[in-house]
């Protein structure tokens, strides 16, 4: 065979792979390890070359001793012998001049990512009066780019740096082309590129605009279901306490989402409970601060108590519950017991990964003790040991409301002083 034209490729957005024309091979290394680092910054560098001083920084931070010079001088040999070993072509692939390090060789190579970005720059470059060209341009760019940059080396500083440029290049595209979509009303290819999106970066908040696509094709139930994972996503899954701004987009986002004309007994049916279920209705914290606003305005008429809980999970010392495994277990067997121990008519909500509100309605301040009480047997039951405790804050509504709050605070085994955080209001 005839390989005088093969063309050696390295595909680095969202995996690492190589291929000599369409055969892929390996280096017979870890795809994080240091000699393989080397490889892929010379590669990148192209023609231009890298620096001696700027590999020994990225590879070994700003240890300029013997030590690291000669560490790299056995890395520099080991990728040379690596290369041998591979069905690209012998040659003198590591080039050594003037201090300046370079992939040498006659290969042709290309490399996604360093592709990726001239096309995203002459896409975003093109007159913006040239709408057709511009976007079908900044289409190609979206559909090109497969992933983050060198996703398994993403704590290596030098690694980062180029992954947040590529997001950012991805994201302008990705914005302008919407854009322009929107102008034209494409929204099932607005659609398409956004959804890719979301695959690569979920926590992005791609998901406004692929809201705004299923409401603009009148794909409601679609829109509602979007929201609702979103949130679930943000507040649920990752265990953010979320800011006003984003709370206020995703208020947005359902204040948008309507549905078609019914009658009043469909509507009556959607807003039923599915089944009956016992025990304390768990929201998510968006609809936590719309219950408890609304309930504040209620109080104001009826004069009905209501208090605020906050139960938060620490270890036997106080400390906040950190470790993810032990965090996750306790969390869901908190949220079990608060269930459990709670009235159908009250409601909660897991306001951070360590902390749970309810909602208690109709009681009394000495009852919020024996509420808790009963809260944490249901927990020991379920988790027996002492390493793990559960504490906690009350307050009535109304006393949160005039900011005279005096909080009454414990746990099972100790009093604990903390800062009261407050529920946003209007």
């Amino acid at each position: 065979m005839d390989d005088s034209n093969l063309i050696f490729s390295a595909h680095m957005l969202g995996g690492l792979a190589f291929y000599y024309g369409d055969r892929p091979f390996a280096i017979k290394c870890n795809n994080t390890s240091k000699v393989m680092q080397l490889f892929i910054m010379l590669l990148k560098a192209g023609e231009e070359g890298i620096p001696r001083s700027q590999l020994l920084e990225s590879l070994y931070g700003r240890d300029d001793t013997q030590d690291t010079k000669n560490a790299f001088r056995i890395l520099v040999f080991r990728l040379r012998r690596l290369l041998e070993d591979t069905i690209i072509p012998p040659d003198d692939y590591v080039k050594v001049e003037k201090g300046i390090y370079r992939f040498g060789g006659h290969l042709e190579i290309q490399i996604d990512a360093n592709q990726f970005e001239v096309e995203a720059l002459e896409a975003l470059a093109i007159d913006v009066d040239k709408k057709a060209e511009r976007l079908d341009a900044l289409k190609r760019v979206c559909k090109s780019y497969s992933g983050e940059f060198l996703p398994a080396m993403a704590n290596e500083e030098w690694v980062a740096v180029d992954s947040v440029r590529y997001k950012e290049l991805y994201f302008s595209c990705l914005r302008e082309a919407c854009n322009l979509l929107k102008e034209n009303r494409q929204y099932e290819e607005m659609l398409e590129l956004c959804n890719a999106a979301i695959e690569i970066y979920p926590f992005e908040e791609w998901q406004m605009i692929q809201i705004d696509c299923l409401l603009a094709m009148k794909r409601y139930k679609e829109a509602l279901k979007v929201y609702e994972s979103a949130t679930a996503m943000f507040f649920e899954e990752l265990g953010l306490s979320p800011s006003e701004k984003m709370l206020a987009r995703f208020r947005a986002m359902s204040g948008q989402i309507h549905y078609a004309m019914g009658t009043l007994t469909d509507i009556k049916d959607s807003l039923q409970e599915k089944e009956y279920v016992s025990g304390a209705y768990y929201c998510s914290y968006p609809s936590f601060i719309d219950s408890y606003r609304i309930i504040a305005r209620m109080i104001e008429r009826s004069g009905q108590s209501v208090f605020l809980m906050l139960c938060t999970l620490t270890d036997n010392k106080g400390n906040p519950l950190e470790k993810e495994e032990v965090l996750t277990e306790q969390a869901a067997n908190l949220s079990q017991s608060i269930c459990k121990s709670l009235r159908r008519g009250d409601l909660y909500t897991r306001y951070s990964p360590n902390q749970f509100l309810v909602l208690l309605v109709g009681i009394k301040q000495e009852d919020c003790e024996i509420t808790f009480n009963r809260i944490h047997e249901k927990f020991r039951e379920i988790y027996p040991s002492q390493r793990v405790q559960v504490r906690y804050y009350v307050s009535s509504i109304a006393e949160i409301r005039s900011e005279k709050s005096r909080l009454s605070f414990g746990s099972a085994s100790k009093s604990w002083k903390n800062q009261w955080k407050k529920i946003p209001e209007d």
